[in-house]
């Protein structure tokens, strides 16, 4: 991680919880595989004294160490370190009421939001009248992966997505720069900067963002001329998902390799895989892009062996049975 860019940042965006009572909300944003999920982990695993509710689309995406876990009740995981974790299924208001009914000593709210979605509109539910003195937009934390952008915004079904997730965000974060040569980080640099050259960007591995960063900022400006001049669009109806299962064993090497033959319009695949090189082990298969990687996770126990993988896609340019088919070409005959 990249430590001399923090500084001045911390000096500025150090939090101030205690100064409202109004409780801030950070929204986080960014395309497919960009890496909010593993800052979202990061914020729940850390010791860092404060409250914190952090909003998800899926449970099943957060990794959440059992020893951390103290309770479970209603869609809702308590841990140790005093922070939530709430899932959001199909209203986001309801969700937040939840929240703010059943802990009001909160410091903060972090909201994962969807990597298909804008945060524009999410963020104007924050600024409702109807939460006015319960709550208050925070900031808008853009991730990025300093590996793929330049792909994602070539590409017609996301360079819009892209551009707005990055367009209305108060610091963006350049992930993975351990994936990318200084060039194509500088690209990347330069790309964001052309836009918005006031943005403040932090590059990181791993997400490894300190939560001052992201939480009690006061970043957010809600007389900023891009929200009178914008207005949102819905970006979920150009993609589709799938599962792909199969019962039969795959070659771990032959799937990351397989990997790179996938179609453009295939952005990100999430699951399990029943590997015969680790025949008694789940194996995680995540793949961003061209870029993908297959590691143990966990053994499979009394479960079904079996393979099931999460496609995320084009929805008017991915052919299934293609992509399928490349995938059946890893199965161990």
């Amino acid at each position: 991680m990249a430590d001399d860019n923090l500084d001045w940042i911390l000096d500025d965006l150090s939090p101030d919880l205690d100064t409202a009572n109004a409780k801030p909300v950070t929204v986080l944003t960014g395309f497919l595989g960009a890496g909010k999920t593993t800052l979202v982990n990061r914020i729940l695993a850390e010791e860092h004294g404060l409250r914190i509710a952090v909003l998800v689309n899926d449970f099943g995406e957060i990794d959440i160490d059992s020893e951390l876990i103290v309770g479970v009740e209603s869609g809702t995981v308590s841990l140790a370190n005093g922070c939530v974790c709430c899932e959001v299924r199909d209203d986001l208001i309801s969700a937040i009421d939840s929240v703010l009914r059943a802990d009001d000593s909160l410091d903060a709210i972090v909201l994962e939001a969807s990597g298909v979605a804008e945060p524009i509109g999410i963020a104007r539910t924050f600024t409702s009248p109807a939460y006015r003195g319960r709550i208050r937009l925070d900031g808008i934390v853009a991730v990025v992966d300093a590996e793929q952008l330049p792909a994602q915004t070539e590409d017609p079904a996301t360079r819009d997505l892209v551009y707005a997730q990055i367009g209305f965000s108060d610091l963006v974060i350049l992930n993975k720069i351990d994936l990318a040569d200084r060039s194509r980080i500088d690209e990347v640099r330069d790309f964001v900067l052309s836009r918005m050259p006031a943005v403040r960007i932090i590059e990181t591995e791993r997400a490894a963002v300190p939560y001052e960063i992201l939480v009690g900022s006061g970043s957010f400006d809600p007389d900023d001329p891009r929200w009178s001049q914008s207005h949102e669009h819905d970006h979920d109806v150009g993609f589709v998902s799938w599962v792909y299962r199969r019962d039969g064993l795959f070659d771990s090497a032959a799937v990351e390799s397989a990997i790179k033959l996938l179609p453009r319009s295939v952005y990100r695949i999430k699951g399990f895989l029943n590997a015969a090189d680790e025949p008694d082990h789940r194996m995680l298969l995540q793949a961003v892009g061209m870029r993908g990687e297959v590691v143990p996770f966990d053994e499979w126990g009394d479960r079904h062996p079996t393979t099931a993988l999460v496609i995320i896609a084009d929805g008017q340019q991915v052919d299934r049975a293609e992509v399928e088919a490349i995938l059946d070409a890893c199965l161990v005959q």
